[in-house]
């Protein structure tokens, strides 16, 4: 069996969390019932496992090797943020604030920027990179709304830009900087916590899926269909970038990013008036 999730590509990320997904869409209040160290375990988690991940990943972040690192997450990144950002502008001048099709801006905006570090690091793990695991923090803020809210906030007056909580942003670099000075400190820390990144990711996976419900997902109806069409066609170039123009691992660092941060985002957005 473990051999069979491993096939898939992020299958110890994904698998748990379309189970968990599954289980709670049907038993909706069976943690709730349970409570105490499993409910913790299984459904409140989130931010233990991803602040264990990002001090995880930090003790592999090597400050003698920053530059190369630099030079070969940086360019996608950038690139990512700009053609966002493109699309964000032209859906603003053509539909405005409102939107079209149930779509308001805010909720293209925040699907378009997002990115899911989690899945991206699986897909590494998955494929044998390691050095993705440095950036890791890095990916988890830009896959934070942040970005989507200061680009609304110079575009409209009430964009949102007061309303930014800077405390997950600032809060996230804590373990990344801890995990690297321990890791560089002594590289015996590095052998020790990396081999947690891989063994964490089924536990990552299943909060998030806990975290969801199929009846959400259902309720989004046509504009959360849309939306995710949307972004995968329009997210697509990335792949190319990286496979042509980076040249770096066959592509995959770009596929790794070309996903959706949340299948909850989509009713969060479109069913509350934010504008």
């Amino acid at each position: 069996m473990f051999k069979k999730i491993n096939k898939v590509p992020a299958g110890m990320f994904l698998i748990p969390l379309v189970v968990s997904l599954v289980l709670v869409s049907i038993f909706p209040n069976m943690y709730d019932a349970i409570g105490g160290t499993t409910q913790q375990t299984f459904q409140m988690g989130t931010n233990v496992v991803i602040g264990l991940l990002v001090f995880s990943a930090g003790t592999s972040l090597d400050l003698k090797q920053i530059v190369p690192l630099i030079k070969r997450h940086l360019p996608i990144i950038l690139f990512k943020l700009v053609i966002s950002t493109l699309y964000i502008l032209v859906f603003y001048w053509l539909f405005g604030l409102d939107g079209i099709f149930g779509i308001n801006l805010l909720a293209f905006a925040c699907v378009i920027y997002s990115l899911n570090p989690a899945v991206a690091l699986a897909i590494h793990s998955s494929y044998g990179d390691k050095q993705f695991g440095a950036v890791y923090g890095i990916m988890g803020l830009i896959g934070m709304p942040f970005a989507p809210l200061i680009l609304l906030s110079i575009l409209t007056a009430d964009g949102g830009a007061t309303g930014i909580d800077w405390q997950p942003i600032i809060s996230i670099f804590v373990p990344l900087v801890a995990g690297t000075i321990l890791g560089n400190l002594d590289k015996d820390f590095t052998d020790f916590f990396v081999p947690m990144i891989g063994r964490l990711l089924p536990f990552l996976g299943w909060n998030l899926g806990a975290a969801m419900n199929i009846q959400s997902a259902v309720a989004s109806g046509l504009p959360g269909i849309l939306m995710a069409g949307i972004f995968m066609v329009l997210l697509l170039p990335l792949i190319p970038f990286d496979r042509y123009i980076m040249k770096q691992n066959a592509g995959v660092d770009g596929a790794a990013i070309w996903y959706v941060s949340s299948l909850q985002l989509f009713h969060l957005l479109l069913h509350r008036n934010y504008m």
